[in-house]
């Protein structure tokens, strides 16, 4: 089992937990209960990073300059045909909330979490996650 299988197995816990948490707990009292609260942002904030560090293992077997930010990750993952031009925006927009809780920007929004809660936005890491191991199972990357 290689790393992006390990990668893809916490991803999938973690979008797991915030299920669960939402089903238990409901929207309105995960984000008015401080530990509730970060405990989800905790779990979105490092699943969005085991994303980010999939897409760094792919793209070291092309010959590619290292990309100079985060943000370039899924635009180069779209041209060597792993993500689609939509899943790489979407890919996008998780680093931008990603650096909002990792750096604290700004407060993270609670109407964007709540968006995200509600409509199970969360479950598209689990979704772009899976399509980058089946592209990697299928050029032997970290097999």
């Amino acid at each position: 089992m290689g790393r992006i299988s390990d990668l893809v197995s916490f991803i999938k816990r973690n979008v797991e937990t915030v299920k669960n948490l939402v089903e238990r707990y409901g929207v309105d009292d995960l984000i008015n209960d401080y530990v509730l609260l970060n405990a989800v942002l905790h779990m979105l904030q490092t699943s969005i990073q085991a994303l980010i560090d999939i897409g760094s293992i792919i793209l070291s077997q092309y010959p590619y300059k290292p990309p100079s930010t985060y943000s370039e990750i899924p635009s180069l993952l779209s041209e060597v045909d792993a993500l689609s031009s939509g899943e790489a925006d979407v890919f996008r927009r998780m680093i931008g909330f990603r650096n909002v809780v990792v750096h604290q920007y700004s407060e993270v929004s609670q109407d964007l979490l709540r968006k995200i809660l509600e409509h199970s936005l969360y479950t598209d890491m689990l979704r772009i996650a899976l399509r980058l191991y089946e592209f990697s199972l299928s050029r032997g990357i970290d097999c």
